[in-house]
């Protein structure tokens, strides 16, 4: 749609016959996002103050109806990204965010450590390389004081702040470990999560794409990484206790790497328990859709 035919459309949005405003409605949805940067900027501009309210009004639908769609498209891929689903569930607060954005900071983090790294060979050693990197020079840390606060659960908020909740802080380690080509997964614990160093089955060891790989390619959990606790190293036995505090039955799934989609689906279990903590139901609701395009449909109450 070119900028004359956009204005045009959006001069004849105070008419006042109702079936000639729908049309004009169903024709902005359909053209999507590609006029929402124009949409914006005329609002900003105020260039037609009685319209202006529902000019918001229509770039709210179209950022809502387009992150429904990708992220759709993204849970049902096979090996989705997690830094892409990270982004959409974070849009759900600031639709307007960039991916681009976000990969720039993360990768500037990653050159720090392989800087650092150099040719250390040993796996320990560059897990402590990366963990002074990440939590003594760029400042990571948990965030103690207001667990349940919602900027725990945005990409953009963590990285901007250095602090989050256990799987927000293990998000951002595993992209930056995985980006060094570091065998670095999340661990579903029970009211906990960590991540795992792992050791690769015959034939994947040494690959350098670790996004792509799944559990079928790792053998098993060298040890696991706390990076709640700035990036504390412990050993099965250590989970093995932990279960025990929190009076919880070990199962194998408590001690194995989980999948991307996992990661995203406790995201969106804790944002949604954040947004009914401060009562905001609408961006309650919004996550809702998102649970239940992820198939969560059976934990949501009515």
């Amino acid at each position: 749609m070119d900028t004359s035919t956009l204005r045009a459309m959006i001069r004849l949005l105070d008419d006042t016959d109702e079936a000639v405003v729908e049309a004009l409605e169903l024709r902005f949805m359909e053209e999507g996002e590609a006029i929402v940067d124009e949409l914006e900027a005329i609002w900003l501009s105020n260039e037609f103050p009685d319209v202006s309210r529902h000019i918001e009004l229509l770039i709210k639908r179209i950022q809502k109806q387009s992150l429904h769609r990708r992220f759709h498209e993204w849970f049902d891929q096979e090996k989705p990204d997690l830094v892409e689903g990270w982004v959409l569930v974070t849009q759900i607060q600031y639709p307007g965010l960039k991916i681009e954005a976000m990969r720039r900071i993360l990768n500037d983090i990653k050159l720090d450590a392989w800087l650092m790294m150099g040719n250390v060979e040993n796996d320990v050693d560059k897990i402590q390389i990366l963990n002074h990197v990440f939590f003594e020079q760029q400042g990571f840390h948990g965030d103690s004081n207001q667990y349940h606060f919602t900027d725990n659960s945005f990409i953009n908020r963590v990285l901007e702040r250095k602090s989050g909740n256990p799987i927000s802080l293990s998000a951002v380690y595993i992209a930056i470990a995985q980006s060094l080509g570091l065998p670095v997964f999340g661990v579903n614990l029970p009211q906990h999560f960590v991540v795992g160093f792992c050791k690769l089955k015959e034939g994947y060891e040494g690959s350098r794409n670790m996004k792509l790989l799944g559990n079928n390619e790792i053998e098993k959990t060298m040890f696991y990484i706390n990076p709640y606790s700035k990036g504390q190293i412990f050993t099965k036995e250590n989970v093995d206790a932990f279960l025990k505090v929190v009076n919880v039955t070990p199962q194998k799934q408590f001690y194995d790497p989980c999948g991307v989609k996992d990661i995203i689906k406790r995201m969106l279990r804790n944002l949604h328990f954040s947004y009914g903590e401060i009562k905001d139901h609408e961006k309650q609701q919004e996550v809702t859709v998102l649970m239940k395009l992820a198939g969560m449909s059976d934990e949501i109450k009515d």
